[in-house]
C-alpha cells in the first residue's frame, strides 16, 4: 500500500494488503436524512472554484459546503494553493487571508442551482500540514446550495462511499457520482478503491459521501495501481476542532 501513497502523492500534482481500518461507530440516527435516489439531480453540492491572491490566481478543481455547529463553511483542498495548480511559491494558510483579493464557488452547470458563495476568511490558518482547507463564507440570499454534514467516525473496510464530481471533459456535468470501497489508512489519509471507471483529474476538493449522506473527507489525490484506480481522501476528523 505504500507504493499506492507514493502514485498517489505524484499524482496530486498533476491534478489537482491487511486493512487497519477501525470499525465504524453508530451515526446519529435523529439526524434529518437528505440523500435519496435521485439526489444528484434534486440538490446541488458540487462547486468548482475561481479564486485570486496578490501574485497568483486559479481556476477549477472541486468545493462543498459543510456544516459546522456555528455556521457554514466552504471546504476544498489546500493543495490548491500551491504548484497543483501553477502556483509558485506556494501560499501558507498563514499568508492566506492577507493575500486574498476574491474566493468564489459556483456550480458548473445553471441546471439546479445560479448561486455564487464567496470565500471571505480562512478559518484553519493556523493549520498548513493537511490538505483541506475551511472558509467563513457569504451564502446567496436565497441559497439553493446544499451543505453537507461531516462524519468523524472511521471508516470500515469495504464500506462503500460516493465521490460527488465532475469530469473535466465532461462539459454537461453539473455532478456526478463515482463509488468506491474503503480499503485502509496510511499516513493519515484513507484510502478507497474506486468501483467507476473515471478520470479524476479536476476532482481534488470533491466531498466523499457515505450511504447516509455524511461527508467523510474530501477527494486529495487518486492514481491508478495493478490495474485498480485508488483515490487518497483527506478525512474532515483532521479540522473537527473547527466543525464542532
Amino acid at each position: 500500500m505504500a507504493r499506492i501513497f507514493i502514485f498517489i502523492v505524484v499524482y496530486i500534482l498533476i491534478f489537482s494488503c491487511k486493512s487497519n481500518l477501525k470499525n465504524n461507530d453508530k451515526v446519529n440516527e435523529n439526524t434529518i436524512h437528505w440523500k435519496n435516489a435521485n439526489y444528484i439531480d434534486s440538490v446541488q453540492i458540487l462547486l468548482r472554484n475561481d479564486y485570486k491572491f496578490a501574485e497568483a490566481s486559479g481556476s477549477g478543481a472541486s468545493a462543498f459546503l459543510v456544516k459546522s455547529k456555528k455556521d457554514t463553511l466552504l471546504c476544498t483542498a489546500k493543495h490548491l494553493l500551491g504548484e497543483a495548480m501553477g502556483i509558485e511559491p506556494e501560499i501558507k494558510t498563514t499568508e492566506f487571508n492577507s493575500a486574498l483579493h476574491y474566493w468564489k464557488a459556483f456550480p458548473n452547470t445553471d441546471k439546479l442551482s445560479t448561486d455564487t458563495i464567496v470565500g471571505t476568511k480562512l478559518i484553519t490558518e493556523k493549520i498548513n500540514d493537511i490538505d483541506i482547507i475551511l472558509q467563513e463564507c457569504k451564502l446567496g440570499k436565497n441559497n439553493t446550495i446544499l451543505p453537507l454534514t461531516p462524519r468523524f467516525k472511521d471508516a470500515k473496510y469495504g464500506e462503500r462511499f460516493e465521490i460527488i464530481g465532475c469530469e473535466y471533459i465532461d462539459f454537461d456535468c453539473h455532478q456526478r457520482i463515482y463509488y468506491a470501497t474503503a480499503e485502509t489508512y496510511e499516513g493519515g489519509q484513507l484510502f478507497l478503491r474506486s468501483k467507476t471507471d473515471f478520470n479524476p483529474v479536476g476532482f481534488s476538493g470533491a466531498p466523499v459521501i457515505d450511504a447516509k449522506g455524511f461527508v467523510i473527507g474530501i477527494l486529495s489525490g487518486g492514481a491508478e495501481f495493478q490495474g485498480n484506480l485508488y483515490l487518497a481522501i483527506e478525512p474532515l476528523s483532521k479540522v473537527k476542532t473547527y466543525l464542532q
